[in-house]
């Protein structure tokens, strides 16, 4: 365990309390409703026989596992990643018994108070986090990362965050010309492509928009256009993961080649 124990070690009971408290209030997060964070604590104090600081480091490790796997999290508890298998056992069983959680994870009730077009504060990209075969089977069997490819509400305010962003970069550099062509991807545009940027230099970027309510280390992968269209244009070729989109709103750049 961790150096966050209050006496014992926290039993598979106790992680099933925690971990479905956590939930919970994420779901109303994500609902747009409000929290009573205090009720909660108190009810995992009660339950478990816990003291608050265990609590919070326990909740701090929920977070690391849902980040890893492509979830949002709680804001007010920042990842610790010194989990360990039986915390993530707990958090995929949660996880498993709530569908509508994870469609929410997606596109929750919250986003549509959103601007069709979000700020978005340019950062480094994160380093790569270690992978066991435990995570990756768990990364694998919720596949975060297909279903916001696959939903075209999210994807749509990636793609209009972005265009926004370089229409912004552009002006501030003193190309308003250039700024004005940015756009969206449409028919004729190359396949695998979700905005016609450009460079100071006036050359074409081919930007590819990945976008996600979780954190920087939610996992992505490319479709087979987009692989295909990094091989063919590699010069051009972009990569925009866009994250935190119901927080602070962030983006960073990738371009190949990619590891």
């Amino acid at each position: 365990m961790t150096g966050e124990s209050s006496g014992r070690d926290w039993t598979g009971a106790d992680l099933a309390v925690v971990v479905g408290d956590y939930i919970a209030q994420l779901e109303k997060t994500l609902a747009g409703k409000p929290v009573d964070r205090a009720a909660h604590d108190r009810t995992v104090r009660f339950v478990t026989g816990k003291a608050d600081g265990p609590i919070s480091w326990k909740q701090g490790e929920i977070s690391a596992v849902l980040s890893l796997i492509g979830v949002p999290i709680l804001k007010d508890q920042p990842p610790r990643w010194a989990y360990d298998n039986d915390l993530l056992d707990a958090v995929e069983e949660q996880l498993a018994a709530k569908p509508a959680l994870l469609a929410a994870a997606v596109r929750p009730a919250a986003l549509f108070a959103a601007p069709s077009a979000i700020p978005l504060i340019e950062a480094a990209p994160p380093r790569p986090m270690p992978m066991t075969e435990r995570l990756v089977r768990a990364i694998q069997r919720f596949d975060m990362g297909s279903r916001e490819a696959d939903d075209r509400f999210l994807k749509g305010l990636g793609v209009a965050s972005i265009v926004a962003h370089e229409a912004r970069r552009l002006s501030d550099r003193g190309r308003p010309d250039l700024a004005g062509r940015i756009r969206p991807a449409r028919g004729g545009d190359p396949e695998g492509c979700d905005v016609i940027s450009f460079g100071l230099d006036e050359i074409p970027r081919l930007i590819v928009v990945k976008a996600t309510l979780a954190g920087e280390v939610a996992p992505f992968g490319l479709t087979q256009a987009e692989y295909d269209l990094s091989r063919a244009q590699p010069h051009a070729f972009r990569i925009r993961r866009v994250y935190d989109l119901l927080g602070e709103g962030r983006f960073y750049r990738l371009k190949p080649p990619f590891g």
